[in-house]
């Protein structure tokens, strides 16, 4: 039977009062306070020789640069190597407006809504969480379980004519269970939990004005409570939550903060029930692995022609009006604005492209990586980004480990990651998307074909 060792820590991020809010496009107002606190949330395993890091943080998303930044600052300072940390956003639309993408420089102008002092130090309060961990090691044994949870539903409905609205799909693909795996003292008492589990953020809507950690958070109270109740005059266990492969996966109930404590709680106690009639697991060899992606991009050549010429037809359309100003010039002053906004939006992924470090102007290819870690007979696959729910459930079926983790929002952020079938389908995951058809059934087999190297 192989050592284990845990640790764990939590560090709150604090985020200034009165920020602009990620998440939502349309949303009015900027921050109005707190409801629950963001942090970020570190374990630290280690079988002895090897380390392997994993910090859940209650943000929207982290770009590559600054999670890069956080992987070296933590290796500089501990033996735990960059290519075994895992940094995953619980990817909250109730949280501050940053750059995600990158830190501010020290001669930054200021932003509009954005507080550029909070956004230097944020890396360095994510990094805290990481080493406080590394210092808390202690021995420890692993249970993994697996519990029925259906928050999530697919939320692309297939309209008459074959149109895709973003809407509750209720018999579309979608995740029936919370995966969760617990470290545990020699004594009993919980060190950490890590739960998974593949639903939007979103429970709460445009409306909420405050920090939360939606219901993700609640879901970490709960089986927090749970241990801290049961373990009598035990310390409380820090949990951490991870986010699956929820490109197309939205709660099938959303609103106010007590729909999203409902739910929440009941994944903590259905992931805490399930963990307590787990057996420890003997096996706890640990090993991690960075798997380079060239991921080629969507040719937008012939749509942003076409989207073009629209916008030419619609104006010369409005220029020709001799009307007055009656309906009819509505009319054609909406459809150009429409016009419009589709080039727009076609010329913003355009230019997207242009200016990120990671494209490959020449190849037309953008490059990141997954970042993957086994423990025993445990598997973590970090995705950089948000990949649909039947792509995850192919990697969770794999034959090579008992329970596998889709750790989307991992290390990078590269927008949507659909499956080929969807491209032919259209709607909002695939206008927004930025890689080509095709790389969502790559990543998968690139997954797979690593989790079965690993575990040889």
């Amino acid at each position: 039977m192989s050592p284990l060792y845990a640790g764990a820590a939590r560090v709150k991020l604090d985020p200034p009062a009165g920020l602009a809010m990620l998440g939502y496009g349309n949303r009015v107002g900027r921050n109005r306070g707190v409801h629950d606190e963001l942090a970020a949330q570190a374990l630290v395993l280690s079988d002895g020789a090897n380390k392997v890091a994993i910090v859940g943080v209650d943000l929207l998303a982290i770009g590559a640069r600054i999670a890069d930044d956080i992987r070296q600052r933590v290796a500089a300072s501990t033996d735990i190597p960059a290519d075994s940390i895992l940094v995953c956003a619980t990817h909250t639309h109730s949280a501050p407006a940053f750059n995600i993408f990158a830190t501010p420089r020290a001669d930054a102008k200021p932003a509009e809504g954005r507080d550029l002092e909070w956004e230097r130090v944020l890396p360095t309060k994510i990094t805290s969480a990481i080493v406080q961990a590394n210092d808390n090691l202690e021995p420890a044994t692993l249970r993994a379980a697996t519990a029925q949870f259906t928050l999530g539903t697919n939320r692309r409905l297939i309209r008459p004519h074959r149109q895709v609205q973003t809407a509750a799909n209720r018999s579309g693909p979608a995740d029936s269970e919370v995966v969760a795996f617990g470290a545990y003292r020699p004594s009993g008492a919980p060190i950490a939990f890590l739960m998974n589990y593949p639903c939007h953020g979103v429970v709460l809507c445009e409306d909420n004005l405050l920090y939360s950690r939606d219901w993700p958070g609640f879901a970490m109270d709960e089986i927090e409570t749970a241990s801290a109740s049961a373990s009598a005059g035990g310390s409380r266990p820090i949990s951490i939550f991870i986010q699956g492969a929820t490109g197309n996966i939205d709660p099938r109930s959303r609103g106010n903060f007590e729909v999203a404590e409902d739910h929440g709680r009941a994944m903590g106690r259905a992931a805490f029930d399930a963990l307590a009639q787990a057996p420890s697991i003997a096996d706890a060899r640990i090993a991690a692995r960075r798997v380079p992606l060239n991921l080629k991009l969507k040719d937008l050549t012939d749509e942003l022609a076409l989207a073009r010429d629209c916008a030419a037809q619609t104006k010369a359309s409005l220029d020709s009006h001799r009307g007055g100003d009656g309906y009819q010039l509505k009319r054609l002053r909406d459809h150009h604005a429409q016009s419009l906004a589709a080039l727009a939006a076609l010329e913003a992924l355009e230019e997207q492209s242009r200016r990120d470090r990671r494209v490959d102007i020449t190849r037309h290819e953008l490059a990141t990586a997954m970042h993957l870690a086994t423990v025993g007979g445990l598997s973590i696959v970090g995705i950089p980004g948000e990949l649909f729910v039947e792509l995850g459930l192919e990697i969770r079926a794999n034959p090579h480990f008992a329970h596998s983790f889709i750790a989307g929002y991992c290390n990078d952020l590269i927008g949507y990651i659909p499956t080929r079938a969807a491209y032919a389908e259209g709607g909002y995951e695939i206008d927004t998307a930025r890689i080509a058809a095709g790389c969502g059934e790559m990543i998968v087999d690139t997954a797979l074909a690593a989790l079965a190297a690993m575990r040889a």
